[in-house]
């Protein structure tokens, strides 16, 4: 004998559940700069050990005005994406932004107190200081004008472009493929950040063009400029 078939009101039909899990474009930012961060923090370790070790006293300060950006940068992105809208959201946003300024030159400092330290090179990591603050000032009281600040970013970026001559003869040229490579990430990533508006999920996108240009840029302090 055939089973009776079930019918349809016996038992009633559950709607679907909306997933519980799901991956906000704050979220994305919070890991993408919170992993930055934990790999900065590894990175400024293993850094500092062989700075001191090298015996280079001015080595070691541009060392840890490296690190020290570094850090702050994603310390500053990480914290900006985890506070709620409001003043503290607000003060680690305009500090997110200041502390790329000052990873800009920050990134430059050891290369200029290990290899420029000698006829007219310091104006040019004085000049880089300069422009940062300058920046910096610009990022507090002009607001609104952000794809400026961009072009600011990326202009002073490039600007040590001027020591590619010196670089030549200090660097080897693997090292100076690390130096383009990051620069690279770097600016191609400015494309993210300035259409994040239409894709919110582009910011996070703009994070890992970040993280690959400070692994680069990393690769070639530790084991080029360091040794």
């Amino acid at each position: 004998m055939d089973r009776p078939a079930a019918t349809v009101a016996s038992s009633p039909t559950l709607a679907p559940r909306p997933s519980s899990v799901t991956l906000t474009p704050e979220t994305a930012n919070q890991l993408t700069h919170g992993l930055g961060l934990v790999l900065s923090l590894a990175g400024a370790v293993v850094l500092l050990q062989a700075a001191a070790a090298s015996g280079s006293g001015w080595q070691l300060w541009g060392c840890r005005v490296y690190a020290a950006t570094l850090i702050a940068l994603y310390a500053a992105s990480t914290l900006s994406h985890s506070f709620p809208p409001g003043a503290w959201r607000e003060f680690f946003r305009t500090l997110d932004q200041v502390c790329i300024f000052l990873l800009i030159a920050g990134t430059f400092t050891p290369f200029a107190l290990t290899f420029l330290l000698d006829g007219w090179w310091p104006l040019l990591i004085a000049a880089m200081w300069g422009l940062t603050l300058a920046g910096i000032v610009f990022k507090l009281f002009v607001r609104r004008l952000r794809n400026v600040a961009v072009g600011l970013y990326v202009a002073l970026g490039w600007l040590p472009i001027l020591a590619v001559e010196r670089m030549l003869d200090t660097v080897q040229r693997s090292g100076l493929f690390w130096i383009l490579a990051g620069g690279l990430f770097y600016t191609s990533g400015t494309w993210f950040l300035k259409r994040d508006v239409r894709n919110p999920y582009w910011h996070a996108v703009w994070h890992l063009f970040v993280i690959a240009g400070s692994i680069c840029h990393f690769v070639v302090i530790r084991w080029y400029v360091v040794g």
